[in-house]
């Protein structure tokens, strides 16, 4: 009977050690798995946060040297970066004054840079009530070295004449503007205007 038995599953016995060997096989073989890069948290924590906030820095002699404003900043110990939106930037120059606004920014420390971007309107205004409007979408504020710059498209406006280009420098004290390319621009003399 025992015989009877074995040659009637004889093709099962087979078939269960086959299938116990592919499971374990099966188990064993080490699955693919994807890391995605991991965010360093440190960098992403703000140290402190303000809201309608407003901040001075003086010179050695006690005179103000930029006020700046916004809507909101927060602080990022790890690089000691501001983030700003509605930025306000005012730089106090001898005889020049400086108001530079924009969209969003950031403040980098050592050495000390703001970058403002989207909409950027500074507004140059000496003692003598001269006044320039430059517009562009991005624009580097080197409060150390005394200076702006940007590589965007600019558009410069004053009383009697225009100018739009790619690219500036200007020395925040001098007054000078240096165009860096594709500069053309609109004169007025008298009733005349030149182009």
């Amino acid at each position: 009977m025992l015989m009877r038995l074995i040659s009637r599953y004889w093709l099962i016995v087979p078939l269960l050690l086959l299938a116990i060997v592919i499971r374990d096989w099966v188990e064993t073989t080490p699955e693919t798995i994807e890391v995605e890069d991991t965010i360093d948290m440190s960098a992403t924590k703000s140290d402190y946060y303000l809201e309608q906030f407003s901040t001075r820095k003086f010179d050695g002699s006690g005179n103000i040297e930029y006020e700046v404003t916004g809507q909101t900043l927060a602080h990022y110990p790890i690089d000691d970066r501001s983030e700003i939106t509605q930025p306000s930037v005012v730089l106090h120059r001898d005889a020049v004054q400086w108001t530079i606004g924009s969209k969003i920014g950031q403040l980098l420390k050592n050495p000390s840079v703001f970058t403002l971007q989207g909409d950027v309107v500074l507004k140059r205004e000496s003692t003598n009530n001269e006044v320039l409007t430059i517009r562009t979408e991005e624009i580097s504020i080197l409060t150390d070295e005394n200076e702006v710059k940007t590589d965007k498209p600019i558009e410069i406006v004053a009383e009697t004449w225009q100018l739009s280009a790619i690219g500036l420098q200007s020395s925040l004290n001098e007054g000078k503007l240096n165009l860096l390319s594709s500069v053309t621009g609109r004169f007025e003399v008298g009733d005349q205007k030149l182009k």
